[in-house]
């Protein structure tokens, strides 16, 4: 195997799962529980010992700060008393986690600089001397914090929003010198654009970089004002000062400083300040960070310089020695000048990270933490030159792709409304319509080439998961109705005309495909569609979002509403078949109908696999095989204010259901009850990187773990493990496995084992009756997949009513996880099976990268792709189509992958002139 390449110990900018930990958070509350109890300490000391109080909170609270947060910043995100405060109703499970309304978040920094100008200006007209105002200021904000994070999800009811500290953390927070991970936000939801706890050494030039001018310009305001807000504080007299005193600017010789006379001079110091910033701003011609970086600077050495002997006489009531005074200033500018070389350096690198290729943005959350994420690239005007753009209709709303993004990743990155499934073209979740520039797209391949043809739709749709732009391209996420409706084209003429009725029991897509195949391949015959479900053909994939998502079933369907009129199929919804008389050749439904068929196809599907649990039934405990088991877990969740999940199963279906909890906002728990997690899909690598990551984002993953019995009072309670371990849990959703749906096979006398037995053309017992897809055992092919369900039912649809008989061969395992912030894909064998075969491997865990490639006589026949999304095209095609990599795979050994693609589009090109000669 080849070495692995050394790893950086952390990435230029690491998010706060990548940041080693100082404190477990067991330790942080601790601390945390300490520093609140010394502030309502200091606040009954502001009423009760105002002297002591005023100093110990003007006097070294507060000038303490600004040098906390320049220097370890993370530390005091994790100790703040109104941050511990604002988060405690999470951590008591108090909080209903509500979405802060659109103008909260608009609006939400230009309160928090309201309120900061405030409370500074408030200490010239008397707070910093009066202990009752002061006190009650500091608990009113304190009570504030805590109301914010009962209403409002993560910190977006305070800290992240309108807290008035936020302006001044986050200037100095963005190069600390010591870096402390967040360990509030466990898991992060999403609650903040650029979020300063999630990424905190991009947060801030994330922000300058924003396209939205307003989102820019306060931040570039508050910076501008506040050399001129503290040079104007310290230079400007209280509202007590003496009558005859120099006041500011002008001269007071026989009255008190006025409040009005303290406001208008504080504002012309700050109107000062911000006037001299843009106007260097528009001419020095240096970039806006830079000159951020140098008001940051003087506005820090201006605090120090002026204010540090005024807190020295608040807490002694003495000046300080002149010695003493400049070792401070000479400290502070020392740490100032070394502060601005790194602040400049890490912009290089943003912007050197920023002009390069970058994986799209994955979604769960927004900037807002994890859904868009904060470290993502921000200087458009930069990064995008030369790369290609798409534009969306109606809209006119142009976006730059990344090097090798889809216009799916594209879409979902920029927020835009697009629905997701298999990411592989074989579902059609997300069809769209390219409007121009259709050569700048990537080819169609055979599996999205089968599904456009199933959709029927116009000639210029594509799927927008397999289309990798090359230059300008205008689409709509709507696609357009083909001029006139029409069925899919009938393939061959060779027919069976005996064949007059075809009845296909099961809707889901092995049923659909069959149905689809059969009206390809015969014109005439009658087609009946039969389904259990209330709904048409849904993307069984992404039953996961009904947990979490707002649209219930809206974007889930896969047909559009004329697709089966216009191929004269007829479905019958909600409706249970009894029986199969296969002498009578009739099927008999649950209201007592007979229907006849000349051929049958059975495509019933499966169930989830529940193992002995005792307990189990009990309200709370759910499996996940349908649109109505994830509607109903949402219903249960949302009724009695469910805040802790367990998910019984580590496949693939069970991370999904684990990560729909999640982003319900329950706590939730992972029960493996092997060592690893999709150990029919990872290698050990690869599934302890998965492992990392999702540990990172708040989901718990135990191994070794089998649940035993569940406890109930009303609803479950507990869920106890076989080894005597126990967790609190208000759903439990058992993800195990499943089952083939086999009874009517049985109960009719066709051959069964753990599904129903066919042979290469997918034909059972009876000659009459095909199966297909998860009901149907065909040796040595997964259940449960996508694409194995789509290959047997487009040949069980062909096999029913042609003259002649096609044939299934196998098809080669693709899973993909859909999981945001992780692009997993296993195809084929991923373990070589002999000494003889070649692993390639290529990793960087700090960018969560794994890449194994397993070749066998110059094919590769598997491989794990962990945030190569780029590469899943190409890899796939080369183990489908058994390629020979022979001549590339100096390239593939030395990673440069891309060679794959290369030798794709020969072979496309090769295929195109043998069609056209």
């Amino acid at each position: 195997a080849p070495q692995r390449p050394r790893r950086p110990a952390l990435p230029p900018f690491p998010n706060y799962t990548q940041i080693p930990p100082l404190l477990s958070v067991r330790n942080w509350w601790m601390v945390r529980t300490a520093v609140l109890a010394v502030t309502l300490t200091i606040v009954g000391l502001c009423w009760f010992d105002s002297p002591l109080g005023l100093g110990i909170f003007w006097g070294i609270a507060i000038p303490m700060l600004p040098i906390f947060f320049f220097v370890a910043p993370g530390v005091w995100r994790n100790i703040c008393p109104l941050a511990s405060s604002n988060q405690l109703p999470r951590k008591l499970q108090w909080t209903r986690a509500l979405t802060p309304p659109p103008w909260l978040k608009r609006y939400s920094y230009a309160i928090s600089i309201t309120l900061f100008f405030l409370f500074v200006s408030l200490r010239k007209i008397g707070l910093q001397e009066s202990g009752l105002w002061t006190g009650i200021l500091l608990l009113g904000v304190m009570v504030n914090a805590f109301i914010g994070g009962m209403v409002f999800k993560g910190k977006s009811g305070w800290c992240s929003s309108i807290c008035p500290l936020l302006p001044v953390q986050r200037v100095y927070g963005q190069t600390p010198f010591l870096l402390v991970a967040n360990t509030h936000c466990q898991p992060c939801v999403g609650c903040a654009k650029n979020c300063y706890d999630f990424n905190p050494k991009v947060a801030y030039l994330a922000d300058l970089h924003e396209n939205d001018t307003t989102w820019t310009a306060g931040r570039k305001f508050f910076i501008a004002a506040f050399p001129g807000l503290i040079f104007g504080f310290f230079h400007l007299p209280d509202v007590n000062t003496p009558p005859g005193r120099i006041f500011g600017l002008f001269h007071v010789p026989e009255a008190k400083a006025s409040i009005g006379l303290i406001y208008g001079e504080l504002a012309l110091y700050v109107a000062a300040s911000v006037a001299i910033f843009f106007l260097l701003d528009a001419f020095i011609g240096v970039s806006t960070h830079k000159l951020t970086t140098l008001y940051a600077v003087v506005a820090l050495n201006t605090f120090y310089w002026l204010g540090f002997p005024v807190s020295f006489h608040l807490v002694t009531h003495s000046y300080p020695p002149g010695a003493l005074t400049w070792a401070v200033r000479v400290v502070v500018f020392g740490l100032t000048v070394a502060w601005v070389g790194r602040t400049y350096i890490k912009e290089r690198k943003f912007l050197a990270q920023a002009s390069s290729p970058a994986p799209a943005a994955r979604g769960a959350g927004g900037g807002a933490g994890r859904g868009a994420r904060a470290d993502s690239i921000a200087s458009r005007s930069i990064a995008d030159r030369g790369k290609p753009e798409i534009t969306f209709l109606p809209g006119e709303k142009r976006i730059v792709a990344g090097d090798g993004q889809t216009i799916l990743e594209v879409a979902e990155a920029n927020g835009l409304q697009i629905e997701a499934g298999c990411r592989m073209g074989i579902c059609g979740a997300d069809p769209i319509a390219i409007l121009a520039g259709e050569s700048n797209v990537s080819g169609i391949s055979d599996d999205e080439r089968a599904t456009l043809e199933r959709l029927g739709l116009a000639d210029n749709t594509r799927m927008a998961c397999c289309c990798r732009v090359s230059g300008p391209v205008s689409v709509s996420l709507t696609p357009e109705q083909p001029g006139e409706l029409r069925p899919s084209q009938v393939l061959r003429l060779d027919f069976d005309r005996s064949v007059e009725r075809v009845v296909v029991i099961g809707n889901g897509i092995a049923g659909i495909t069959a149905a689809d195949y059969a009206r390809r391949n015969h014109p005439e015959a009658s087609i009946d569609v039969i389904a259990d479900e209330a709904y048409h053909l849904y993307n069984r994939m992404a039953i996961t979002r009904l947990i979490y998502g707002r649209s219930a079933m809206q974007g889930l369907y896969l047909n559009p509403d004329p697709w089966y009129e216009s191929r004269s199929i007829t479905p019958w919804l909600n409706t249970r078949v009894q029986a199969i008389d296969r002498a009578a050749q009739e099927i008999v439904t649950g209201t007592g109908e007979r229907l006849r068929y000349d051929r049958l196809i059975l495509a019933m599907g499966s169930a989830s696999t529940v193992p002995p649990i005792e307990g189990w039934g009990a309200p709370g405990t759910f499996v996940l095989r349908s649109a109505d088991d994830a509607l109903r877990v949402r219903a249960f969740a949302q009724l009695h204010g469910a805040r802790r999940g367990v998910v019984a199963g580590g496949g693939l279906l069970g991370l999904e259901a684990a990560y729909a909890l999640h982003k319900l906002g329950l706590a939730t728990i992972v029960l493996e009850r092997s060592d690893r997690l999709l150990r029919r899909q990872l290698d050990a690598r690869a599934s302890q990187l998965l492992h990392k990551y999702l540990e990172g984002i708040g989901i718990s993953i135990w191994t070794k773990a089998e649940t035993a019995e569940v406890y109930a009072d009303l609803r479950l309670e507990e869920v106890v493990l076989t080894d005597g371990r126990t967790t609190p849990a208000d759903v439990l959703i058992v993800a195990a496995g499943i089952t083939p749906n086999i009874d009517l096979a049985r109960d009719a006398g066709l051959a069964t084992g753990k599904g129903i037995i066919v042979d290469e053309h997918m034909r059972t017992s009876d000659e009459h009756v095909f199966a297909a897809g998860d009901a149907a055992e065909f040796p040595g092919q997964p259940v449960g997949l996508w694409p194995t369900a789509v290959d047997q039912g487009r040949v069980a649809g062909e096999g029913a009513v042609k003259t002649s008989l096609s044939t299934y061969a196998g098809t080669v395992p693709v899973t993909v996880l859909k999981v945001v912030g992780v692009d997993l894909t296993s195809v084929g064998q991923f373990e070589p099976a002999s000494d003889e075969d070649t692993v390639i491997t290529q990793e960087d865990e700090t960018a969560l990268r794994y890449g194994k490639l397993v070749i066998s006589d110059d094919r590769i026949v598997g491989a794990i792709l962990l945030g190569y999304s780029r590469e899943v095209a190409p890899v796939t095609s080369a183990v489908k189509q058994k390629w020979d990599v022979s001549p590339v795979l100096d390239d593939l050994r030395a990673g440069r992958w891309d060679a794959l693609e290369r030798l794709g589009s020969g072979r496309v090109l090769s295929s195109v002139s043998v069609v056209a000669g």
